[in-house]
């Protein structure tokens, strides 16, 4: 019940008379205005993995999940690691590495 008495009130922006009627329906008294927004917890939202993007020379070569909290130099192992990057690397000399996190590693060769 309580459920379903959350989703009438998100819908209720967007249909206000059909759920005012359900919201009646449901044996709630006063109108649906009248209730507060339902609230939620950050920290449920939260991804635990995130998509990282990998560059050699500025293109994209691959992508990683990789953990949301993960450190750059841990990032940066994981990275060179990838097999499709490895292919593009080869033998050749990384002359630096761009991290930002949470988002792309661009290896330089």
């Amino acid at each position: 019940l309580e459920s379903l008495q959350t989703l009438i009130l998100l819908l209720s922006p967007f249909t206000p008379h059909i759920a005012e009627e359900a919201w009646e329906r449901l044996g709630n008294t006063g109108g649906i205005h009248k209730e507060e927004w339902p609230s939620f917890d950050p920290d449920l939202i939260r991804s635990e993995e995130i998509l990282v993007v990998i560059q050699v020379n500025g293109k994209v070569r691959s992508r990683i999940y990789v953990e949301a909290d993960i450190e750059e130099d841990r990032l940066r192992e994981v990275a060179l690691k990838d097999e499709t990057v490895r292919g593009w690397i080869g033998e050749k000399t990384i002359k630096r590495t761009i991290i930002v996190p949470g988002k792309l590693v661009n290896i330089v060769v």
